[in-house]
């Protein structure tokens, strides 16, 4: 009598086998994600102002010599001009910033804000698209990627964030909302 061949030696029963350690790692994954493993830390998050560091280069102090690699830090703290702003139904309230170096050219402006949606009727989105930063009198846009749903007579509070070059001289937070531009200067100090 011939041997019959075990289902996992044949080319389906591999093929078989694969497609499940896919799913299988894939659905672990997508879990581990969900559970805020592959997130950066929320240390940026913070509910109080913070000053970071800014790095530059520092210049060698002997003659003739070039720039070498040492950095000096310069503590910048962003200030804002006021923290809270209504538009109609709509509140929000700066909670807290921070400005640190991503490059030497390059800064990050992290800026939590609590949204407050006021409305008796329908949720509203607190989303990038509801802030600008001006720098130098350019509008630039936020990179992160807030997009959130706010349900009516609710709140909720996020960062919102930007890249800043380091020798950016005026800046303005621009919330945008129910057709408004509302600015608000933000002196590093």
């Amino acid at each position: 009598m011939a041997e019959e061949k075990s289902f996992w030696t044949t080319v389906p029963g591999i093929i078989t086998g694969l497609a499940a350690i896919v799913t299988a790692v894939t659905g672990l994954i997508v879990a581990l994600n969900g559970a805020g493993i592959f997130r950066k830390s929320a240390a940026g998050n913070q509910s109080s102002t913070e000053t970071k560091t800014v790095v530059r280069k520092a210049a060698d102090s002997l003659p003739g010599k070039q720039a070498d690699q040492r950095r000096f830090v310069e503590k910048l703290k962003p200030v804002f001009s006021m923290t809270e702003v209504q538009i109609e139904d709509h509140e929000y309230k700066i909670l807290g910033s921070s400005l640190e170096a991503i490059t030497p050219e390059i800064n990050s402006l992290k800026i939590k804000i609590k949204y407050k949606n006021n409305s008796n009727y329908s949720p509203a989105t607190f989303w990038n698209e509801g802030f600008r930063l001006a720098i130098d009198g350019s509008l630039t846009a936020p990179s992160g990627d807030l997009s959130e749903l706010v349900e009516r007579h609710a709140e909720l509070a996020k960062t919102v964030t930007f890249e800043v070059p380091n020798n950016a001289k005026n800046l303005a937070l621009h919330i945008l909302d129910v057709g408004k531009d509302i600015s608000i200067p933000i002196e590093l100090v």
